[in-house]
């Protein structure tokens, strides 16, 4: 499993194939003159959920947070576990409308989503969500770089919440 390059516990791309992925998509951008859009996203106060519920309980909702992720990116878009409770979402061919768009759309989804984590307990989470455009730069870390800023200001700014920059 490993080998096939996802994640084993939400079975999301791993972080292994992130330059793979990011490299054809600026290539792709370069070619076509077509923009793409990084999502990063991370659960807030995760730490609480492990501490409070114990750890299949976390990775119970890992599991549902994966889901909701694929679940709302369209066919030709990736979805990446990066670790722990972070997670990216790279757009295709999308403009920053588009992406601000599909981010809030998520924080909303989210949101609203009932999370199952031990004997019919449920609970609600909120993320935290950053974005940044492909600028044309041939350096994908120069995004990645980007999109990290972006995240940790929607965390510093209160979490549950989404910033571009």
């Amino acid at each position: 499993e490993l080998a096939s390059g996802r994640d084993v516990l939400t079975r999301l791309l791993s972080r292994k194939y992130l330059p793979v992925v990011l490299s054809r998509e600026v290539g792709y951008a370069q070619q076509r003159g077509s923009r793409f859009a990084l999502l990063a996203v991370d659960i807030d106060f995760f730490k609480r959920v492990n501490d409070t519920y114990g750890h299949d309980a976390g990775d119970r909702i890992l599991r549902q947070f994966a889901e909701l992720l694929s679940n709302s990116a369209r066919a030709g878009d990736y979805v990446f576990r990066l670790g722990g409770e972070e997670f990216l979402l790279v757009l295709v061919d999308v403009d920053a409308d588009g992406a601000m768009r599909a981010a809030r759309n998520l924080r909303l989804r989210i949101h609203a989503e009932t999370f199952r984590v031990v004997d019919g307990e449920s609970m609600n989470i909120t993320a935290s969500i950053g974005v940044a455009l492909y600028d044309g730069h041939p350096d994908y870390e120069r995004t990645l770089r980007r999109v990290d800023r972006a995240l940790y200001q929607a965390k510093e700014e209160g979490r549950d919440r989404v910033v571009y920059v």
